[in-house]
């Protein structure tokens, strides 16, 4: 059972996997979501706290050699096995307080955020509930064991098989884990450089237009949280008309090679943590949006399924 344990851990933590994960080159990421370079302030100051989240290079080793000691069947070292369950247990007391703060936080782009990786973890039939319960399940297993000790029974609702299922499916991608999404990188250029690209006025007008309009827009969904039902429902319609407005911009340009290099690589970046494609980012933003729908709509007493 540890075996297991210690597996499904790796396994929902890909940054300890030694395969890599490429990408197509990015032509047309619009900077929606996580790619959005206009930052509200909320979003600015969640910066250092989820800049901590990303494991140690010394707990991910330690992991490593645990692991290696688990698949020759050899018992892992009881020091090495109680250091990884104190990290394990203080990682997840980080992930939880980071995603508490995000989803309490009355900034719209802080909730975009939480929900988004939420929405992510789903597409793999997970939440971060299960995942922290799940690993502080683990850290309590790898402490019994290094005191010669059964592991404790599994938590209610913990689903063991799920977990195995997922630890020895080799064909599919690993889910993220807590860490990588919350840990990605910030999206801080702009899409593209108005130097060499814009050689018409009218075109540059547009394109200050619409980011004012973005900026303004973030910084209007400050209060989110204080908006009524009716209010989160104009926002996201006017968040996703922002939306299809960069569309038709990124359709100009996008197969004349003028984007930002470093916008494209800091999206590249997060695309990567997060190990999905521009068309699962797309899919995703979309699911974000519905999921805040849906929860507006229940704030106004409908229930859309």
């Amino acid at each position: 059972m540890l075996a297991t344990s210690v597996n499904a851990f790796i396994q929902i933590n890909p940054s300890h996997h030694n395969r890599p994960f490429r990408y197509a080159p990015l032509c047309a990421v619009t900077p929606i979501g996580p790619f959005c370079p206009f930052r509200s302030e909320a979003s600015v100051e969640m910066d250092p706290i989820m800049g901590t989240m990303s494991a140690s290079p010394d707990f991910a080793t330690e992991m490593a050699r645990l692991q290696l000691d688990m698949q020759v069947g050899k018992m892992p070292d009881p020091s090495r096995l109680q250091r990884v369950a104190s990290g394990i247990e203080e990682a997840v007391s980080h992930w939880e307080e980071l995603l508490t703060r995000l989803n309490r936080n009355t900034d719209f782009q802080t909730k975009e955020y939480a929900t988004l990786t939420e929405a992510h973890l789903a597409k793999y039939g997970q939440s971060s509930e299960e995942i922290i319960t799940m690993m502080r399940w683990q850290a309590k297993c790898m402490m019994s064991m290094s005191q010669n000790r059964p592991p404790p029974m599994p938590p209610p609702g913990l689903n063991i098989m799920k977990m195995i299922e997922t630890a020895n499916n080799k064909n599919s991608k690993p889910p993220p884990s807590l860490s990588s999404m919350t840990s990605a990188g910030k999206i801080t250029a702009v899409p593209f450089d108005e130097g060499h690209t814009f050689q018409s006025d009218i075109v540059r007008k547009e394109y200050e237009l619409l980011c004012q309009d973005h900026s303004k827009l973030i910084k209007f969904g400050a209060q989110y949280a204080h908006f009524d039902g009716l209010g989160k429902i104009a926002f996201l319609d006017e968040i996703d008309k922002i939306h299809d407005r960069w569309d038709v911009f990124f359709t100009r340009f996008s197969l004349m090679g003028q984007l930002n290099q470093e916008f494209i690589k800091q999206c590249d970046g997060f695309l990567e943590s997060m190990n999905i494609t521009e068309a699962d980012f797309k899919a995703l933003m979309k699911e974000t949006h519905t999921m805040m729908r849906k929860e507006a709509e229940r704030e106004r007493g409908r229930v859309i399924d």
